[in-house]
């Protein structure tokens, strides 16, 4: 990690992203900015330019019969070591008051390098929720596997659906990068998947670096697919025996969907427990006979446990 963080720290410092800890406090945030006001297309930003360390925004959640975000206290990383701590943040913020980036950073083992492994978020997502929803998926296939990809976005379905982030640690080289990234440098990165559009198929990302001043963003699914591996990403558990099939499209006939309407973003923090319900009556829960942090690898189109990290 030391070594790759060498090449890493270089884009940060060009971007201006790498400071000391605690060095901003969190900035003005704009105006109310409506999530879906310029689509879901891949590459759509929706707010930009807000990339202080430390500053803050609120995005309240969308539901429409295809597209679904979460609710998120969002905050820009505070050093440019520090994407794990913040995506877990920005994670934990959909269902609860969240801790600090310095306390996550301690419980995580963050070091100047940045987190080691994915396994470490999953863990302290755990930690906090206290539901043990969450385990480490592997995606050591580049490119990933379509069994691979299945699992991946059954996963981002499932989790966004049951007002659960994705945590991704992903590789992003030059020519396969987000937009605003640091152009000729690979970035070791983390960021929050924090919801999804059906019918384009694109993720909602809350990237805590803010590349180019992007803070959150649409991308495409095939993209975030193709900047996992060979890292993974903290998502639901899967249950015993399961072999992964082709995934249907989504189907919520059964769920009543209030009317639609734009997901808010504005300055100022999340506050409390959020009250919402968690779970969606149609969805049944998982075992939860594993312990947290067991890490599982998808091969062809059986998932099998690769043992705890």
């Amino acid at each position: 990690m030391r070594q790759r963080f060498a090449a890493t720290a270089v884009a940060l410092a060009a971007a201006g992203c790498l400071l000391a800890p605690g060095a901003a406090q969190a900035a003005t945030g704009p105006g109310p900015v409506a999530v879906l006001e310029h689509g879901s297309a891949a590459g759509t930003a929706v707010v930009s330019g807000m990339n202080e360390p430390g500053t803050r925004l609120h995005a309240d959640a969308v539901r429409t019969s295809t597209v679904r975000t979460l609710e998120v206290d969002y905050q820009v990383q505070q050093t440019g070591y520090w994407c794990g701590p913040a995506a877990t943040r920005i994670a934990l913020s959909a269902r609860l008051a969240p801790p600090s980036q310095t306390a996550l950073a301690a419980e995580l083992g963050t070091h100047t390098g940045g987190t080691d492994h994915i396994s470490q978020v999953t863990r302290v997502l755990n930690a906090h929720v206290g539901t043990g929803w969450y385990e480490t998926k592997e995606m050591p296939n580049d490119p990933p596997t379509q069994a691979q990809k299945d699992l991946l976005w059954r996963d981002v379905v499932l989790d966004i659906d049951s007002n659960y982030p994705l945590v991704t640690n992903i590789v992003a080289p030059p020519g396969n990068q987000p937009p605003g990234y640091p152009p000729g440098e690979t970035i070791y990165h983390y960021f929050t998947v924090i919801g999804y559009d059906d019918v384009n198929r694109t993720v909602l990302i809350a990237d805590p670096a803010s590349f180019g001043g992007n803070q959150i963003y649409w991308l495409s699914f095939d993209q975030l697919a193709s900047l996992i591996p060979p890292k993974g990403y903290a998502a639901c558990r899967q249950p015993d025996g399961v072999r992964q099939g082709p995934v249907r499209k989504t189907a919520r006939a059964d769920r009543k969907i209030p009317p639609a309407r734009g997901a808010i973003l504005h300055a100022g923090a999340a506050s409390g427990e959020r009250g919402r319900s968690a779970e969606f009556p149609s969805l049944k829960p998982y075992p939860r006979g594993r312990p947290p942090g067991r890490a599982w690898v998808v091969q062809d189109s059986t998932v099998d446990a690769s043992g705890d990290r």
